[in-house]
């Protein structure tokens, strides 16, 4: 009988001892692998093509500065972000282009002046062509161009951050 109970009891202890060891491993799995399941399924919104608006609706010729607003997870909060996107069209809509507001050099806000005919960044006196072509300034780089289609008349466009303060163009994951 003495034998039964201590054997119910070392069954028992064994039972508690693996429970706690799971109720403590699986958060610490889960911690450790949790970067690894980003990377897998749905792409994240950074990755995602935005409706920026109906295509008609952009002047013909002209630099148009549009606003993404794109959803990110941080933690477990969703915050909002927004984004400018500078879009341009031609006449017969054939030939659209879409670039990043954010100067190559140091990541500071766009600005067009049509009176010059060119991208100026307010920062630090970079200065970028029509099609966003490097003209003057510190910028090692062109204009980041965008990946774009146009679906139903309405154009989306995929918003991506690029390494500032390089030559090469690198895509920066969020």
């Amino acid at each position: 009988m003495i034998n039964n109970r201590r054997r119910f009891l070392e069954v028992c202890t064994d039972a508690v001892v693996a429970l706690l060891g799971a109720c403590i491993a699986v958060p610490a799995l889960a911690y450790v692998f949790a970067p690894a399941r980003r990377w897998t399924g749905k792409k994240g919104t950074g990755e995602d093509f935005q409706n920026v608006g109906a295509l008609a609706q952009l002047p013909i010729d002209q630099w148009q500065l549009v606003s993404l607003q794109l959803a990110q997870r941080d933690g477990w909060e969703k915050v909002r972000i927004r984004h400018g996107v500078w879009v341009r069209r031609s006449k017969d809509l054939t030939k659209i282009e879409v670039l990043s507001s954010i100067c190559p050099h140091l990541g500071c806000p766009l600005n067009w002046h049509p009176d010059h005919a060119e991208f100026v960044c307010p920062c630090h006196g970079g200065v970028f062509d029509i099609h966003g072509g490097h003209v003057a300034g510190p910028p090692p780089r062109p204009m980041d161009p965008l990946e774009y289609h146009v679906e139903n008349g309405c154009l989306f466009v995929r918003w991506q951050d690029f390494k500032v303060g390089v030559a090469e163009r690198i895509p920066v994951r969020t």
